[in-house]
């Protein structure tokens, strides 16, 4: 694939990645190279959107009992199913007795345990529900960018709710919440999608902690996070080297072999 047309279509996660490490931009996004490695904890989070987009996928939802036991066999059935020989545990993190890959999973479970406890109404789940994994590709300036937003809501009254779950364990304050380049991107997309919103509230749903951050955004601030994601991709796009920073996040990255301050690979514990 052309590498220029590489670089014309993002995501939150493609800008996410070069603000991390640019080196790592390029090796992903623009050389292509591809890695079937997964950290335990980003395979939990995996399987804790599978059960979620599964639950919204019943037909019928709000009038079919749903006990918390079929929660956990979704869960169940889902981390059985994609367990592969690829997933491993930092080994700065790992402890046989009290970080490994039972833990992580119990915290999996630990989340959908919250969800359940915060929307399961006596065994009914009644929200408003516009869609899960909702797809979108929108224009912001002249760029392109695609993404799946993992809740909407949509009362009858027009107010848009947009729910991102986060499965780790470290919330971020509210400042950092509000100039948030994801959720500012899902916004614009759905002004763009639902035209009869009326008013559009932005919340991050923490599930291990059961917390939710929610806020709104004046136009004044969208515009100013619009003019900021457009200067970090024209910023991404004129860059020329991609040099690699090393941090704490290159022991959950799987492009050491690829990597030029890198002389092995990645030290993780493969899990089995």
């Amino acid at each position: 694939m052309d590498k220029i047309l590489n670089n014309t279509k993002f995501s939150y996660s493609r800008i996410n990645t070069y603000d991390n490490c640019p080196q790592k931009y390029k090796i992903q996004y623009i050389d292509m190279v591809s890695s079937s490695n997964d950290s335990i904890e980003a395979y939990m989070g995996k399987r804790v959107h599978d059960v979620l987009e599964k639950l919204y996928s019943i037909k019928r939802l709000k009038h079919e009992y749903i006990s918390f036991d079929r929660l956990m066999d979704m869960y169940n059935e889902s981390w059985n199913r994609n367990w592969h020989n690829d997933i491993f545990v930092s080994r700065y993190k790992f402890d046989r007795s009290t970080y490994n890959k039972n833990t992580v999973y119990k915290n999996g479970l630990e989340c959908l345990k919250n969800y359940y406890n915060r929307f399961n109404q006596s065994g009914y789940f009644k929200e408003d529900v516009h869609a899960v994994e909702f797809e979108f590709v929108v224009n912001i300036g002249s760029h392109t960018f695609r993404g799946f937003i993992d809740r909407v809501d949509k009362s009858k009254d027009g107010i848009i709710s947009i729910i991102d779950y986060k499965t780790g364990s470290k919330p971020k304050g509210r400042i950092q919440a509000e100039n948030d380049l994801q959720l500012a991107i899902y916004e614009l997309a759905i002004k763009k999608k639902i035209k009869e919103c009326k008013e559009i509230h932005l919340n991050l749903y923490y599930l291990r902690t059961d917390k939710i951050l929610s806020f709104t955004h004046s136009q004044e601030k969208i515009d100013k996070i619009k003019e900021n994601i457009l200067n970090k991709v024209d910023n991404i796009k004129s860059t020329k080297e991609f040099i690699a920073r090393e941090s704490i996040l290159c022991d959950w990255c799987y492009f050491w072999e690829q990597c030029d301050v890198k002389v092995a690979s990645n030290p993780s514990i493969r899990l089995l």
